[in-house]
């Protein structure tokens, strides 16, 4: 055996072996001592293509083939190359004296595809499956096509019949559950995820879009561990990184959030998606300097697009100008930024400035964004009205008479409960209550979950022995454990605008607790809820229509009235008109009902909201501004949009002591 042919089962061992790269640097030094050898030639072509130089990979490939061009594999191999090398027309040339031959037309459908010519390649590959439909591979990038195609219905069935040839393609599974996706059957689309998972654990790619599928269905916690898993797969770009600081977003947990956006900032320092992400962040966090200098950021590292006219509108809108802002916000659309969280921006604004008409277009726009989106998709907005009228019919007068006489010695003071209904103002009044020395306010935490979690079912509650109430109360302080140390000597008020619902279960474990409830024109509430861009959940799905809104809000009022009809809770209303014209006036007497001496650091609210970092709720940056009216009687501008919903608010309005409608 010669030294040539010795070097060459080298080079093929080393191939065989995927050692691409020295194959290549074999062949490469047989082909300077054998330079008209065809076949060293090819196969250093091919070598070159494996170790990810395609372009020299198709130099060599083509040289071979002007000495041969009647073997139609060595052209295959060349128009692969043309393909792999980013050259799709190149590649149709290669391939069409063969054309007639099925991997050239696999060739020609995957150009025509390189070339955005979906619709061809799509006809191309369909032509090969009539001749071969049990090829898995070939109908996955049938399916494939037919996905890019958007004809959603059509690569599903294609993809499932590639799924049960080859089940262990993961990429199989990753197209159909594109295809579940695109065709809105988003569950199916998990499942199918999670089995491409299966198939491959440590896939980057087959991770990260399980991770989105999650990320759609508002299941943050379990899309946070996929994208984690393809960012330590691989995928460390900043789409991924952003994706990872929104799941700790969604989580509540700001500080990992910023951390993830600066991360793919310093990935990608360009990433117009990272800034607009972190400037999100810091404008609900009220972090003004913080997004200005982000935006400068922007000016500076990102080339103009309407993702960076977003921060600048942003921007505007805290500086005052908000006529600039509506403007930026109108004529952009951030690819990046999610329609609903837009159309609210453009409501909120328009609504600042007077602009009623165009304020509820987008506002009705951001409804119908949040409605069709996955997580949202499972209610129909009348569910929590339904639970809610099963709660009030449990509550009687027989049903209170007959509840066990229990005694407890844990020792530990009763809370006071901020309650009402969401955009009552209890966000102003916490924060309020927050500057007091011998307050701790808790904002929305899980202690009421915790009481109706121990408790069991509303209409059992009278039966619960004293260890059984000792279990909620104790629930109820480990909770507040969870959150940080209770300060001694500090009155604790659990703000929790519908623990209006749950006021039979404080009652059970707290007998007298005071509870202070924030009352608002009825109008101005579901108004103001309907405005409101929250999480979808059961309850929330309600103010995706105003209708619901409505119903759910006098579903509420009506539990929230019967609880104090049959239980003698104790209760101070502070009504938000009341609280806005004369916040002292307002405060004086709250303070006594809580046992509370007067300070005056109550009225300085908006040091407080400045001391007090992030605000979890939708009124994060209305209270750091100076207590203001304009929300007071805005309902009366949308009147005509409102209509239809009066006969449901209007015995709540004069029940509630508002002037009748």
């Amino acid at each position: 055996m010669n030294t040539i042919q010795q070097s060459m089962n080298s080079a093929v061992a080393a191939f065989q072996r995927g050692d691409f790269e020295n194959a290549r640097a074999i062949a490469q030094r047989v082909h300077r001592d054998q330079p008209r050898n065809m076949q060293v030639l090819q196969f250093l072509g091919i070598a070159q293509c494996k170790a990810g130089n395609p372009r020299e990979g198709l130099a060599s490939l083509q040289r071979a083939l002007r000495s041969n061009p009647q073997d139609s594999a060595l052209r295959l191999n060349a128009a692969q190359a043309a393909l792999d090398a980013g050259l799709p027309a190149e590649a149709e040339e290669l391939c069409r004296p063969i054309a007639s031959q099925p991997q050239a037309l696999q060739v020609l459908a995957l150009a025509a595809k390189a070339r955005g010519d979906v619709e061809l390649a799509a006809t191309r590959l369909e032509e090969l499956t009539r001749t071969n439909p049990r090829d898995g591979r070939l109908l996955n990038n049938y399916g494939n096509a037919l996905l890019e195609c958007g004809e959603a219905e059509r690569a599903i069935e294609v993809l499932a019949t590639a799924g049960s040839l080859i089940p262990d393609e993961a990429g199989v599974w990753l197209n159909l559950g594109r295809a579940l996706t695109l065709a809105k059957r988003f569950d199916d689309a998990e499942a199918v995820f999670s089995r491409a998972i299966a198939t491959a654990p440590q896939d980057a790619q087959t991770n990260f879009e399980l991770g989105q599928s999650l990320y759609r269905h508002g299941r943050a916690a379990e899309a946070l561990i996929r994208f984690s898993a393809a960012a330590r797969a691989g995928r460390q770009d900043a789409q991924t990184l952003v994706l990872i600081g929104l799941c700790y977003a969604a989580l509540d947990q700001k500080t990992e959030a910023e951390r993830a956006y600066k991360t793919a900032l310093a990935v990608e320092p360009d990433s117009v998606r990272a800034m607009l992400a972190l400037a999100i962040l810091y404008e609900q966090g009220n972090r003004l300097t913080d997004l200005e200098e982000l935006e400068a950021l922007a000016r500076r590292n990102a080339p103009p697009s309407d993702d960076r006219a977003y921060i600048e509108a942003l921007t505007l809108r805290r500086r005052g100008n908000l006529r600039e802002a509506l403007d930026l916000a109108l004529a952009s659309h951030p690819a990046t930024l999610d329609t609903s969280i837009r159309a609210q921006f453009i409501g909120q604004v328009a609504d600042q400035l007077g602009e009623v008409d165009l304020a509820f277009a987008s506002f009705s726009e951001m409804n119908e964004a949040m409605a069709a989106q996955p997580d949202a998709l499972r209610f129909d907005g009348t569910e929590q009205s339904t639970v809610i009228s099963g709660r009030t019919a449990a509550i009687s007068a027989p049903w209170f008479a007959g509840w066990n006489d229990v005694e407890y010695h844990d020792g530990l003071p009763s809370p006071a409960f901020l309650t009402g209904f969401l955009r009552s103002g209890t966000t102003l009044l916490d924060t309020i209550l927050m500057g007091h020395p011998d307050t701790e306010v808790r904002e929305e935490e899980a202690m009421v979950s915790v009481l109706e979690e121990t408790g069991g079912p509303i209409a059992q509650l009278g039966t619960l022995d004293a260890e059984a109430v000792s279990r909620m109360r104790a629930g109820y302080f480990d909770e507040v454990s969870r959150g940080g140390t209770l300060p001694d000597g500090k009155l604790l008020i659990d703000k929790y605008p519908l623990a209006t619902l749950r006021a039979s279960y404080i009652h059970r474990a707290f007998p007298d607790a005071r509870f202070i409830f924030a009352l608002r024109h009825p109008c101005d509430v579901v108004l103001s809820c309907w405005m409101q861009n929250f999480k979808v959940t059961r309850a929330m799905a309600s103010f995706l229509t105003l209708e619901n809104a409505a119903r759910m809000y006098a579903l509420t009022m009506e539990h929230w009235m019967r609880a104090r009809e049959v239980m003698p809770l104790s209760v101070h209303t502070v009504r938000y008109e009341d609280l806005v014209q004369d916040l002292e006036g307002t405060m004086r007497p709250l303070l006594d009902f809580l046992g509370l001496d007067w300070t005056d650091d109550v009225l300085d609210h908006q040091r407080t909201a400045a001391n007090r970092g992030y605000i979890r709720t939708p009124s994060y940056a209305q209270v750091t501004e100076r207590i203001y009216t304009r929300s007071k009687g805005r309902w009366e501008a949308y009147r005509p949009y409102l209509e239809p919903i009066l006969p449901i608010l209007e015995p709540w309005i004069e029940r509630f002591g508002y002037e009748p409608l």
